[in-house]
C-alpha cells in the first residue's frame, strides 16, 4: 500500500475465503468454529486504520493454542 489508508483494503483480500469454508477445511462441519471465525472476520473487515483496535476476548482454548504457537515461534526466531 502507498497511503496507510490502503491497508483497509487488505482485510478483504486476506479474508477472501470469507466466512465460507471449503468442504475439505478441518472446521467445515464445526458450527462453533464457523461462528467464531465469522465473528473474527467481521471485526477485521469493519476495522479501519485510524480506528481504535478492538479488544478480542479469547476463550481458554484459544489462549492455550496461541501460547503453543508463540512458544514454537519464539524458539524458531532464536535460530
Amino acid at each position: 500500500p502507498r497511503p496507510i489508508s490502503e491497508l483497509d483494503l487488505i482485510a478483504n483480500r486476506t479474508l477472501d475465503a470469507g466466512i465460507d469454508l471449503e468442504a475439505d477445511h478441518p472446521g467445515f462441519h464445526d458450527q462453533a468454529y464457523r461462528q467464531r471465525r465469522s465473528k473474527l472476520a467481521e471485526s477485521a473487515q469493519k476495522h479501519r486504520v485510524h480506528d481504535e483496535i478492538p479488544t478480542t476476548e479469547y476463550t481458554a482454548d484459544e489462549t492455550e493454542t496461541w501460547g503453543i504457537v508463540w512458544d514454537t515461534m519464539e524458539s524458531l526466531w532464536q535460530k
